[in-house]
């Protein structure tokens, strides 16, 4: 798995790289790197590479199931039943 997040990371930074030497802006090149996978591109401040590959992180968690919708919640709020 270690290995897989590697090279999601070095592709993302590839990408990143290569659209920076074709004349892209930094927010430009890590705007469209993100698109390309599959995160959503607003009007606010640009994606960073950081950010993206976070995000690529967590959701290739969620995807395998090792991290869930309740994962982080303290003891209270889960022996609550997750009522606030």
């Amino acid at each position: 798995m270690a290995t897989q997040d590697r090279d999601r990371t070095t592709t993302t930074r590839a990408t990143y790289r290569s659209l920076l030497v074709r004349g892209f802006t930094p927010g430009e090149a890590a705007n469209l790197t993100a698109y390309m996978n599959g995160i959503e591109v607003g009007q606010g401040q640009p994606w960073r590479v950081a950010d993206i590959d976070r995000l690529l992180f967590l959701r290739e968690l969620c995807r395998t199931g090792r991290l869930g919708a309740d994962d982080g919640l303290g003891t209270k709020y889960a022996a609550m039943g997750g009522a606030a």
